[in-house]
């Protein structure tokens, strides 16, 4: 073989290998974005313990709809009870805001300011749910105070 076979050779080699490379450099460039679009898919997925809990909080959700519902169901028929309440023309029945003046009660202020103070309430709050005034509250308790035992 001549030097200059040996050189077309040579320079053929290095074609070939210079393929190869570029070759083995794509390959790899693929195998990466197939690694990167796998990765993406599993950081989308969730992991056993999360299905666990989502699960868990589905049971807890679905109770609460049930009792939901049965909370709705009843009052639907208190609802379906007044309306029929309403269209005989019965007789109101009272909200806890409707409740009758303390005067109209039958038992005194006084006693009623007695009790309320025994039971622990500030004056504000006798005056409040008693609808007087401060002053008045504080005159029943000193009367209170004063009369003979």
């Amino acid at each position: 073989m001549s030097a200059k076979n040996m050189e077309y050779w040579i320079f053929i080699q290095m074609i070939l290998e210079l393929g190869l490379i570029v070759v083995v450099a794509i390959s790899l460039l693929r195998i990466r974005s197939w690694y990167k679009n796998i990765m993406a898919m599993q950081a989308g997925l969730p992991s056993r313990e999360d299905a666990a809990k989502m699960a868990e909080l589905a049971a807890v959700m679905e109770e609460r709809r049930q009792h939901l519902e049965e909370l709705l169901g009843q009052l639907e028929q208190k609802a379906t009870a007044l309306q029929k309440n309403l269209s005989r023309g019965g007789s109101r029945t009272q909200s806890p805001g409707d409740s009758p003046a303390p005067w109209e009660s039958g038992v005194s202020l006084r006693v009623q300011v007695e009790n309320l103070y025994r039971q622990g309430c500030s004056t504000e709050e006798i005056a409040r749910r008693l609808q007087m005034n401060l002053a008045e509250v504080k005159m029943a308790l000193d009367l209170s105070r004063a009369r003979p035992r």
